[in-house]
Order: structure tokens, then sequence, then C-alpha cells
């Protein structure tokens, strides 16, 4: 390993050339970086530094003098080619816009084409980089919108960055632009590591941590996967398409968040580690990256399944939705598992049971996932039937014993007993609201409830007003009301001043509001003459027998007739 003090003019010069390896993540810096390194470097003009440095750049040298991979620093070589490439396109001395041109992309002095050029970035975005930064062709609105409209977020960022470069050269004058275009390229100053080899790169690439932005777990999981292949291996490529398909398929911004799920939906277990260390084994135990990146395809399509709602019958898609307001993530791992599961005859398993459909999966999994969280368990409680669940699934078990996870981890009389107390100004209220809006309706009937939401209380908080002294004692308002019966769904933003008026000032406010979003739960109190005990309790019965006809484990075909409320015994 080498490694030297060299200018930006002695690294973008003669023939020396770089790539991008496909092991590397993409482009990824934000207008942020862009601008902090921009007025930095000014910074350092402005007081006439004699030298500058902006971090480390490290690399495999692959041709002697002449081809470098790089493997660390490739962010801000990357900004740095898109700096020269504007100051060359602003700047009008044809010497110096000649002299920034070779920098980025060379030119043939006697035919005037354009040779390779100094940096080459992944496959998948030199087209545009060459195009538009270093041929310095303007972007086309319609390119734009394309790149907005599929979330292609490296070219997004070159975007965004080459508009914050051209805000900070629009700031100075010709001279201003020729000095610092100088200073930038004999004063700014790089540590040019140096290495041989694959193997003493990447050590340096997970130790060293130069200006740049943090690597995030998904990109040391690719690193690790490349790792098991070689960095020179002939089949780079093809792996590094793989990645790029898991890339599209979810998004850069959301991979470590699909990873972390993709892990528990295999180990059942909590981390305890970093992600990228958990996921250690997986890679070490795949029979090899390819096989890995399979799966995690395959893991990433059911994954976005669940993000889109994308199942086949109305029943699978409103417990998805109703799931979807759950205020925490860990169903997710199990659904996952579920869905990426071995078809029964590919199962070591000679006379397989009847399978469990997925519309009955999902349903038994809104079911425990809303009695845990009425039943406020905490986080590693919640997660033991996860667990359960994936280590059943992954293992080949049958029907009854999935079933039987379930029916073991719930507890429908403390279910019953706190959907029938206090709901109000729980984590859940509002969840559990809208799917009990759902619960009588048609399945193919489809809600969403988009806008402002918000839960206000029939008989008030304070009881002010003579209607409500009349009809209500202090013992009956402290027992009413924050439960189920009382609570009204209704859009928009919630109002204080109308908190405290009669029946029919409030049925007033909220017809006006009912009208924007109109809730069902919401029409029996706008159409009641009085609110009395006896209304209160009627409607505290129907929603919490809808609850327990939606959420009860003990037998969920007869829950609608067994589920009782206990209304009774506390009114």
């Amino acid at each position: 390993m080498e490694a030297a003090e060299r200018t930006i003019s002695q690294i973008l010069t003669e023939q020396i050339r770089y790539e991008i390896p496909a092991y590397q993540r993409p482009y990824s810096w934000e207008k942020g970086n862009v601008e902090q390194l921009l007025d930095d470097i000014w910074e350092a003009y402005e007081a006439q530094d004699e030298e500058y440095f902006i971090g480390s750049l490290i690399t495999i040298e692959r041709e002697k003098g002449r081809l470098y991979d790089v493997v660390d620093g490739q962010q801000r070589l990357t900004t740095l080619n898109l700096i020269l490439a504007r100051l060359r396109d602003h700047i009008e001395d044809p010497e110096v816009r000649a002299d920034l041109g070779k920098r980025v992309l060379p030119k043939n002095p006697y035919t005037g084409e354009e040779e390779t050029p100094r940096l080459t970035l992944r496959q998948r975005d030199q087209s545009f980089f060459r195009r538009h930064v270093l041929a310095g062709q303007a972007i086309p609105d319609a390119i734009r919108k394309e790149i907005v409209k599929d979330q292609d977020a490296p070219k997004q960022r070159i975007v965004e960055n080459l508009e914050a470069i051209d805000a900070f050269i629009g700031q100075h004058d010709q001279k201003t632009l020729k000095l610092f275009a100088n200073f930038l390229l004999s004063k700014v100053y790089v540590v040019f590591v140096t290495t041989a080899s694959w193997q003493s790169a990447y050590r340096l690439f997970n130790v060293l941590n130069a200006r740049g932005m943090a690597l995030s777990n998904a990109d040391l999981i690719k690193n690790m996967l490349f790792a098991r292949l070689g960095g020179n291996s002939t089949r780079s490529g093809e792996l590094d398409e793989a990645w790029l398909e898991l890339e599209e398929q979810i998004g850069i911004e959301r991979l470590d968040q699909f990873m972390a799920h993709h892990r528990s939906s295999i180990v059942a277990t909590k981390a305890r580690r970093a992600l990228h260390e958990e996921f250690e084994p997986l890679v070490e135990a795949a029979v090899s990256p390819f096989s890995l990146l399979g799966e995690l395809n395959t893991s990433a399509r059911n994954y976005l399944r669940i993000l889109r709602n994308d199942f086949e019958t109305p029943a699978a898609r409103r417990a998805v939705r109703s799931l979807q307001r759950v205020a925490f993530e860990e169903w997710i791992p199990p659904l996952l598992a579920f869905l990426n599961r071995p078809e029964p005859a590919l199962i070591a398993n000679e006379n397989p049971a009847p399978a469990l459909t997925e519309d009955e999966f999902i349903d038994l999994l809104e079911r425990i996932t809303y009695q845990n969280w009425i039943r406020r368990l905490a986080f590693t409680a919640r997660l033991t039937v996860y667990f359960q669940l994936i280590t059943a699934i992954r293992a080949g078990k049958s029907a009854d014993d999935i079933r039987a996870i379930f029916l073991s981890n719930a507890n429908d009389d403390e279910f019953r007993s706190l959907i029938d107390g206090e709901v109000y100004g729980r984590p859940f209220a509002q969840a559990v609201l809208l799917r009990l809006e759902e619960a009588d309706q048609d399945e193919s009937v489809t809600k969403d409830f988009g806008g402002k939401i918000t839960i206000e209380h029939v008989l008030p908080q304070a009881l002010k007003d003579d209607y409500w002294r009349e009809r209500f004692t202090d013992d009956d308002h402290r027992l009413w009301l924050h439960r189920l019966g009382n609570l009204a769904l209704l859009a928009g933003i919630k109002n204080y001043k109308a908190k405290f008026y009669s029946f029919d000032r409030k049925k007033e406010v909220f017809s006006r509001k009912n009208d924007k979003v109109s809730f069902d739960t919401t029409k029996p109190i706008l159409a009641a003459d009085e609110w009395t005990k006896d209304q209160l309790a009627s409607r505290q019965i129907d929603l919490v027998g809808r609850a327990v006809r939606v959420w009860s484990l003990a037998s969920p075909a007869a829950s609608a007739t067994t589920g009782q409320p206990l209304v009774a015994e506390s009114a």
C-alpha cells in the first residue's frame, strides 16, 4: 500500500482514469454536502491557504499509473467532476475552458473527438453522467420528470447538485471564477492511497471514515457479497445486475428497512448488533452470493406486496390496510416469512396437511397484532408470537400448528375488558375506530381515509352545559367519557370551541365535519334526538361487539355470536 499527498490537478491529469466498481454504492451526496464542500474550499481560497485537504481517495491500481478502481472517496471525486465541469461551462476564457475540460472529459486535439472520461460511474448512471455532466449537455425537462417519476435517486442527486454548483458560480465574476478554479486544482489536496489487491482495499474501506457520508447497512451487506465473490471475479457484473434489481425494486432509501425485516423473517431473533453484522452469518451460510441475492429479490417482491397492499381478496386487503395503521412494524417479518415460504410440495413431508391460506394467515395476524397492541404488551413480549410463527413457517409446520401459536398467545378476556374500557388517548384509538368503521360493511366496500382525522367526545370532557348536567352525574361522566361509545370520528382539525356545547349544538358541528369525510359510525350520533346513558350503552355494545368479531381469537369464525362486551357489568 502506498499513500501520498496529491493535488486535484495531479489526480485528474494525463492518462489517469478512475472507475467506480460494481460493489460500490451509487452517488449519494445531497445538496447540503456539496454546498458545504464549496463553502469550505471558498473559505480556504479567501484565506489564501497554501493547502487544503478534503480527505482520502483509496484506490486499487489496475494498470500502473493509468487505471484505478475507487474503493473509498467516490462521493468527493464525483462531486469534484461536477464542479470542474460546471466551471468549464461557465468560464469564458477558451484556454481555461480547455484545461478544465481535459480534467473531466479529454478530447483528441487533432480530431476533436471525446476520449475516455477521467471518471466512470456505475453502469446505470454513466450514460447520464457523461452526457449531462462531462459533455455539458442541458438536461431536458422530459428527462427531469422521468427521473422524479422513477425515483432515480443517484440521477436526482446529480441534478440537484448541479443546480447548487450553478448557484455558487452565479455569485462570482469571471476573474474570480478563474482564480477559484486555479486554487481548486493547485491548492486542494487528497491523500491518494493505492493498494495492489482488492482484499487490502476492502479492509481499508471498512475501517476508514473520510469526509463523505456514512455507509448504510445495505452498502456494507453489498460489500460482503462482493467480498465472497472476490474483487476481480468475471461474475462481478452479473452480481451487480442482481443487486441493481434489488435497488430498483425497493429503492435505495428503503433498503436498510427491508433488509432488517428480511433478516427477522429468516432468523426469528431480536437484533443485538448493527444490521450488517447480523447479516454476516447469512452471507457466510449462503451457497453463493447469487443464491442469497435471489432470495433477497424474491423477498423484496413480497415486501412490496405488503407495502402496496397487493393482495387478491378484499378481506386480505382490508386486514393489511388495518395492520398498516399499527404503530409498529414487527408484524411484517412473519407475513414476509409466510409469503416467502416454499410451496407445500417442496417441503420435506410425505403427506403434507392442507396449508394455511393466505387470507386466513393475514386475518389471524391482524387479530393477534391488535390484541397485543390493545393489551399494551412491551416490544419483547410482542416479538414472542411473531418469532414463534416465523420458526414454525420455516420448519414447514401444519396449518393447525400455526393456528395453535396464534391461539396460545391470545387473551380474549383481557382484550375484551380493555376494549370495553377507556380508549381515548391510547396509541391505538384512531386505528381501532377506523377499523370498526369497516367492520360491518361488505368486503367489496373499500374506504381510504385521507386528510386530517380527529376523535371527538360526544359527552364533553367537562359538564359545563346544563344539558349534560341534567343527564349525567359525575360518576356517569367518569364511567363513559373515554369509552368507544362516546367517541366519534370526524374530518378536519379538532374543534376546541365546541367541546363543551350541548348535544344539539355539537351535532351541528359534527354534521358539517362529517360532510367532508362521511363516517358511518358517526351517522347514528347525528340521527339521535338526544344523548343519554341509554344511547351510550347501546353504541358501546355495538362497537365493542364489532371489535370482538374483528379481533377475537378464541374462535374467530364464531366470535360474532359469542363475544359479549362488559358494558352490562360496568354500566
